[in-house]
């Protein structure tokens, strides 16, 4: 099958899930046109001079990808007047979890000039991005497409977060998950526990950034990693099983027999062929620094979430977590007994957050 025939791929991971790196090996493929962080909010004010200002080289965010701009595939779909065509600042965050049915018609029109810009010029489009894991079922509805998802184990994850902290404050990673964790409906509670009573922050979304960086700032570095873990689950359980392909970047780096056969299946589903021979596994972090198997056992009990995680469609995501896991009771606690757990585990953590919100 040629390139320019093949099905659009997109790829959906969280933030730090060596999305980077496939999205590179996309790109390096004839025929491809392969977008990096279709999603991300500076897109609002991209311009052809502001293309070539950043790189993996000079980011500082351990990227693979040289001195090749991140943002230069976006040049054909420019507008004269700055930002991309079509894209709103909104799409970035607003709606993460955006159900199939729900409209939503700037966005899909977006998208759709996305794709249809590598169509007319005989390439197959990818799109690479950190924001679409709630997404998966409204895009494929509308674009079918082939859907690949990244999974990597979520405390090596949030310490790679945690580990770009040029000083004692959150990093952008971790005050995204408490944007979205405020703004996603059904999850109030949680919400409010990590963040306060002071509710979801409001405005454009680098207002509600600074807003969570200004009560967050001094917080536990448990009441991030509790807010990444409740994110993560509610966003692999959405993803997953919408899934045609779940890549597990932590054993592709480690077995190349698995490597060989995601570059197969890779093939079999949108005729493209990435090279995955020179992955290497993330750089591991000092897990010493929280409680993580007490704090996820919080999350996910005061969710309620252990059966959806349990589910055959959560298996991978249940194997992630199976050091936590092993550790629970084999009972389902009740209602009762959840709230009564996330509230206990997490009273400590919401005054430090308090504390820190106060002037």
């Amino acid at each position: 099958m040629s390139s320019s025939s093949g099905r659009t791929v997109f790829v959906h991971s969280g933030w730090r899930c060596s999305s980077t790196y496939v999205w590179s090996r996309f790109r390096a493929l004839p025929g491809v046109r392969a977008y990096y962080e279709p999603w991300h909010e500076q897109l609002a004010r991209l311009t052809a001079r502001t293309i070539p200002a950043e790189t993996p080289d000079n980011s500082g965010l351990r990227h693979p990808g040289g001195a090749e701009p991140y943002l230069q595939e976006f040049s054909p779909v420019l507008d004269p007047a700055g930002g991309v065509r079509g894209y709103e600042s909104r799409f970035a965050l607003d709606r993460y979890f955006l159900d199939a049915e729900e409209e939503d018609p700037e966005q899909g029109a977006y998208v759709e000039g996305l794709i249809g810009a590598a169509r007319a010029r005989g390439e197959t489009p990818v799109l690479a991005c950190c924001r679409t894991l709630g997404r998966i079922a409204w895009l494929r509805r509308r674009f079918d497409g082939f859907h690949i998802v990244l999974i990597r184990d979520p405390v090596q994850q949030w310490l790679s977060f945690y580990s770009l902290r040029r000083r004692p404050r959150p990093t952008y990673f971790e005050l995204c998950q408490y944007v979205i964790l405020a703004e996603t409906p059904g999850q109030h509670d949680a919400a409010q526990a990590l963040l306060g009573r002071g509710g979801a922050p409001r405005g454009a979304l680098a207002d509600r950034i600074a807003a969570v960086r200004r009560r967050l700032k001094r917080a536990h570095p448990q009441v991030s990693f509790a807010a990444f873990m409740a994110v993560y689950l509610l966003s692999y359980l959405r993803a997953l099983p919408q899934a045609d392909l779940v890549i597990d970047v932590d054993r592709m780096a480690r077995d190349a027999d698995y490597a060989r056969a995601i570059e197969a299946a890779i093939r079999d589903g949108c005729g493209l062929s990435p090279d995955f021979s020179d992955c290497r596994t993330p750089e591991r972090h000092d897990p010493g620094l929280v409680a993580f198997r007490t704090v996820a056992r919080q999350v996910v009990d005061g969710m309620g979430l252990r059966p959806a995680i349990a589910s055959r469609d959560a298996l991978l995501l249940y194997g992630k977590l199976a050091n936590t896991f092993a550790m629970m009771p084999s009972r389902e606690p009740g209602l009762g007994a959840r709230l009564r757990t996330w509230a206990a585990g997490l009273a400590r953590l919401k005054g430090v957050a308090l504390e820190a919100a106060r002037p």
